[in-house]
């Protein structure tokens, strides 16, 4: 998965709000007053939240990192919605959950393949059967598989095999919008190591796994910890992209730490 490694928060205000108890007092302020500043002030505490869920939801379906801006406003625009009649006793958080990952599907159907799916109905058996299919790949023939997985869902082994095809052909589009040198020289980089695009659906998304796995690792660390694997290593922990490594004494010497005390960190 490619993507722009420095990311820009979109909802920060440019004044320190009083953070509520919950995040659910702002819904029920907006819905009392109609006070737009609710909405705005949710968004400036929750979006390192959302960026966290966006970034989850990337890794593990190969959607590339550009793409948070476009599903962060997704996860507004349905918010907004279910504010126009939200009168239920259940958080609207929990509320919009499922409906704010259909809408993202749906955008991943329409705007993030190079195959058009022509409704949800149909992308969303895509799924299941990709899902079925690649988690046993290895360990079944082919035919027997088909076989199963018809029957599990109910549909032909004619539609299943349609639908294997289609998961193969629906790949997401690596291009990078190359604006400047060093987004050009990140994106000869990453095109150098691997050429995403000759990878076999299951290759990549076994890749993809491996990757979401790794960023998992990285963000459970403290932050010079992490910090310190970024330096020496050189690779970036939000987008695994490379950077310029740094020798253990100079990465010592920006975290204002002793040689002996890195060491321990990255081995």
């Amino acid at each position: 998965m490619t993507g722009r490694c420095v990311k820009q928060p979109m909802y920060k205000l440019n004044y320190t709000p009083i953070k509520l108890k919950n995040f659910n007092d702002y819904f029920v302020r907006y819905k009392d007053t109609k006070d737009i500043t609710f909405i705005n002030e949710f968004l400036h505490f929750y979006e390192p939240v959302l960026e966290r869920k966006i970034y989850k939801f990337c890794w593990h379906y190969g959607i590339a990192q550009d793409r948070e801006e476009d599903l962060k406003q997704i996860f507004v625009v349905v918010l907004l919605e279910e504010l126009q009649d939200y009168k239920s006793e259940m958080p609207v958080l929990q509320l919009i959950k499922y409906k704010v990952l259909d809408a993202w599907h749906d955008y991943v159907r329409t705007n993030c393949g190079n195959v058009a799916v022509d409704n949800a109905n149909n992308y969303k058996t895509i799924r299941k059967v990709a899902f079925l299919y690649y988690r046993q790949a290895k360990e079944k023939p082919f035919d027997e598989l088909v076989s199963e997985i018809a029957k599990e869902l109910n549909i032909s082994e004619s539609n299943v095999r349609k639908c294997i095809l289609a998961s193969e052909r629906f790949k997401q589009d690596f291009n990078l919008d190359i604006d400047d040198q060093a987004n050009e020289q990140a994106f000869y980089s990453q095109v150098s190591q691997k050429d995403l695009s000759t990878l076999s659906p299951e290759k990549y998304f076994f890749r993809n796994q491996q990757c979401y796995d790794l960023c998992e690792a990285l963000q459970s660390l403290k932050a010079k910890d992490r910090k310190l694997i970024e330096l020496v290593f050189g690779i970036c922990p939000s987008c695994l992209m490379d950077k310029e490594r740094k020798t253990l004494r100079e990465a010592s010497l920006l975290l204002g730490l002793t040689e002996s005390e890195t060491i321990p960190n990255v081995v």
